[in-house]
This record gives structure tokens, C-alpha cells and sequence, in this order.
């Protein structure tokens, strides 16, 4: 199903793709990918990895934003001094890459993405140990604020007890750490495995089998697929900062966002399927209406669709499933474009009323709640064009959310209760009153107009 009021008279999104998507077709008639070859894991004291692999990058494409709080380089740092640092810092060398691939595979993508990189001035790809080298990099170019405390630690492996030393306040970077603190820190060793020949393909499976053990979670693996779905995602998220902004505090941390955007997708597109003939929905509904002997009456909802649950299966197969045309890719975009305009005037509607401080944040905040916004986004994917519709739409959708006699299924759940989840059972409830709010939002507003 596409977005009727935003698939016309646009040019196709064709810069959202990067290179081509390779089919096994491609990959037989090429003799396959790239094979990835590496450096047998080195042994390297820290102060030499810092100066060697400063120049790095980590791709969103390969690997997870940097995400570590104040609490987890804390614990690092305590795990620096105390000689307890596992893992292994996985990284590709742009020079040897690009030099293996202009020979043997100069179409695969990561040609391209490689030549992008090095001419930024990057030399190194990280694809695993992102958070624990840019601490690094921060704790030795003092720019890391070491909290004040004391603290223990181990100078070498010869040692039977711990010493300590103490951080003061306005003399808290490394710099200012007691010489021998500083010479133990520089000395410690992590391994190092450096990849010198890898293609798109390599990449993708190099992050999801390094990451293995660290449990990534479903939208940072489909976030590293070779798929169209995987730029198109990261493309998105890259317009409507502001959007995603008011939904999550950090939208990028384990790409909660894009997981966001993903659900809105499948909402929109496989969640619902147009039959060619009404059946019944599986469900009961009841709208609050009893017979004489006090009974509830119950109806059979008819429709001409199907409806599907939404899961994280569901959202790994839409990014293996066949991509948008250009039309669709820009449709959906302009609906994200126009949602996050309309939250952002909804949001000035309700600061510049006259409610009380306290009012105003709770209406903001439900406002801008993941399941409002998506539902929202869905009506305007099925027929809420104007800014007027979407206000009346969000009114419509308060009034169901609130109603508390209406309900659906086996488990009586209100229009509520199936807002928070994506069961089947709950999709078509939604499916009821999103629909019916469509209808009369569209209603409301061509009478409006007649009036006028």
C-alpha cells in the first residue's frame, strides 16, 4: 500500500542509494565476492594505537554510534588501571583495502565507500571496539574528565597488591595523573585485528560475527545488511532530527530511531494487505451497546484487508524484501518531512495556550508518545493530507485513546491497551478506529469547505 498523497510529481530518490545491491545472480556471474583477508591479531601497547589508528571512522553503516555513558567509561577506566580490558579492536586499513579492490572487485560498494573515506581524510574503518577506542582516544588527548575520587590500580602483572592514587577537582585529565599512573596506562596492551582486503558483503558479516557475543540488537544487525531497505533507513533518520528528537532523548543510541521508523514502515506498508474480497476479522467488537437482557452486543468487523502483526521478524523481512520504487521512497520520505512540521506547529499551538505549565508538558508529551506519532503517520499515509486534518486526526485519536468502554477481542483490550503492542489482534483494532478517523477527519473537513 504507498502514501496516495505523496507518491506524484517527484523526482525518484536516487542519491539515497549507495552503488549497487548485489542479487546471487550477480555474485555467479562474478565468481562471488571478495574473499577478506587480514593481518595475523597484533599485540600493541595503547599509546602506540592511539597514535596509529587516530584517523579512524566508524561507518554507520558497520557499526554502532558511539553510545557510552558517563557510568560505562568510568567502569572502563577502572578496568584500564586494574589490568582487566578484554576484546579486540577489528578495524580495516582503508590504503591496503582500496589497493586489493581496484584490482579484483572495483564495482563491489565498499570500493566507493572506501575511496569516500580516504579522500575525508579517515585511514582506518572501525568495525568493533568503536566506544572503548574513541575513550581511548579522549582519555589520552585529554579531553576526558577523570571524576574525582580515589582510585586503585595494578602496574604490572608482577605485582601482589594494589596501589592507589587520587584525582582532584580542575586536575582531572590524564595529563595531570601522577607519571607512573600515566606510563602503566600508555604500556597496557590490546590486540588488534586488521583487515586488509574485504568487500560490502565482508563488512556486513564481519560487524554481525565480532558483535556476536556483545548481543547487538535487531535493528543495529539489519542496520548493517547490504540492502537498499539499510540506506534508505539511515536516510530518513538523517531528515527528521527534530522528529526523533522529541520521540527519544538519544535517537541514535542502539538506532532506536531507525527501529521507529522501520515500525512505522511496516505499519504503512506490510502490515496491512488489500484483498480482493471482504472477509471478517478474527476479533469481536464491542461498542459499548447491550440488548435488552443487558447482554453486550457484539459485532463482526467486515473489511477488504488483511492484516498482519508487526514484530522484529516481520522488520527483518522488510528489509529483505523487494525495495521502493522512486515514487515510494520519496513518499514516504515527505510524510516523515510533513509529520515532524506538524508535531513541531502542534507543539507551538500548545506552549502559546493558555494552559498551566504542568498542562502544557503532560499535552507535549502525549503528543510526541512513539505510538502517537505512528499512528498518526499511518493516517497520513491513508488519506490526512492537511495540516487541518492532522489536528483533528490527533483530537479524534485522543477521545478513542480515552474511551474506556469500547473494546476489542478475546481479551476485551480498549483502543489503549492495543496501542501498545503490535499483535495481530491489536493491529486490527487499530486498524478499526485509525480507518474510522480517516473517514471522519475527511468528512469534517470537505463539509468545512462546502460551508464556507
Amino acid at each position: 500500500m504507498t502514501c496516495s498523497s505523496y507518491t506524484i510529481g517527484f523526482e525518484p530518490m536516487i542519491p539515497f542509494l549507495v552503488g549497487n545491491y548485489p542479487t546471487d545472480e550477480d555474485r555467479r556471474s562474478k565468481g562471488g565476492q571478495p574473499i577478506v583477508v587480514k593481518k595475523t591479531p597484533a599485540i600493541e601497547a595503547l599509546k602506540n594505537v592511539v597514535e596509529n589508528y587516530k584517523d579512524n571512522i566508524a561507518p554507520p553503516e558497520f557499526q554502532r554510534p558511539e553510545s557510552w555513558t558517563l557510568k560505562e567509561k568510568i567502569a572502563f577506566f577502572n578496568s584500564l588501571l586494574m589490568d582487566r580490558v578484554e576484546g579486540v579492536l577489528v578495524l580495516v586499513c582503508l590504503e591496503d583495502a582500496l589497493y586489493s579492490l581496484r584490482t579484483i572487485a572495483p564495482d563491489d560498494r565498499a570500493f566507493r565507500l572506501f575511496e569516500k573515506l580516504t579522500e575525508q581524510g579517515y585511514k582506518y574503518v572501525v568495525l568493533d571496539g568503536n566506544n572503548r577506542l574513541q575513550f581511548l582516544l579522549t582519555l589520552f588527548n585529554n579531553t576526558f574528565g577523570i571524576p574525582e575520587g580515589e582510585y586503585e590500580y595494578i602496574r604490572s602483572e608482577k605485582d601482589t597488591s594494589v596501589s592507589k592514587f587520587k584525582v582532584r577537582r580542575n586536575k582531572n585529565t590524564f595529563s595531570h595523573l601522577p607519571s607512573a599512573v600515566q606510563n602503566t596506562l600508555l604500556n597496557r596492551r590490546c590486540v588488534i585485528s586488521e583487515y586488509t582486503q574485504i568487500g560490502y558483503d565482508g563488512l556486513s558479516s564481519v560487524f554481525i560475527n565480532t558483535n556476536s557475543g556483545v548481543f547487538p540488537n535487531r535493528q543495529e544487525l539489519r542496520n548493517a545488511l547490504n540492502s537498499p531497505w539499510a540506506d534508505y533507513v539511515r536516510a530518513l533518520r538523517s531528515n527528521v532530527p527534530e522528529l526523533l528528537g522529541r520521540i527519544f532523548s538519544n535517537f541514535k543510541k542502539r538506532y532506536v530511531g531507525d527501529d521507529w521508523i522501520v515500525e512505522c514502515l511496516d505499519f504503512a506498508i506490510g502490515a496491512v494487505t488489500e484483498l480482493d474480497e471482504e472477509v471478517p476479522f478474527e476479533g469481536k467488537l464491542f461498542n459499548g451497546e447491550k440488548d435488552e437482557n443487558g447482554n453486550r452486543i457484539l459485532e463482526t468487523y467486515i473489511t477488504d484487508v488483511e492484516i498482519s502483526p508487526i514484530n522484529q521478524s516481520t522488520k527483518d523481512n522488510l528489509y529483505n524484501s523487494n525495495f521502493l520504487s522512486d515514487q515510494e521512497q520519496v513518499g514516504y520520505l515527505e510524510v516523515f518531512k510533513t509529520l515532524s512540521e506538524y508535531v513541531i506547529e502542534m507543539i507551538a499551538e500548545v506552549d502559546d495556550s493558555d494552559m498551566e505549565s504542568v498542562e502544557k508538558t503532560k499535552e507535549i508529551k502525549r503528543l510526541t508518545t512513539k505510538v502517537n506519532l505512528m499512528n498518526l503517520y499511518w493516517m497520513m499515509c491513508h488519506g490526512v493530507d492537511t495540516y487541518e486534518q492532522a489536528r483533528l486526526a490527533v483530537e479524534l485519536h485522543k477521545e478513542s485513546y480515552a474511551n474506556s468502554v469500547r473494546c476489542y477481542g478475546e481479551d476485551e483490550a480498549t483502543f489503549k491497551n492495543a496501542c501498545q503492542g503490535s499483535r495481530k489482534a491489536n493491529l486490527e483494532f487499530r486498524y478499526i478506529v485509525l480507518t474510522e478517523i480517516v473517514k471522519e477527519v475527511v468528512k469534517q473537513t470537505t463539509l468545512s469547505e462546502v460551508n464556507f
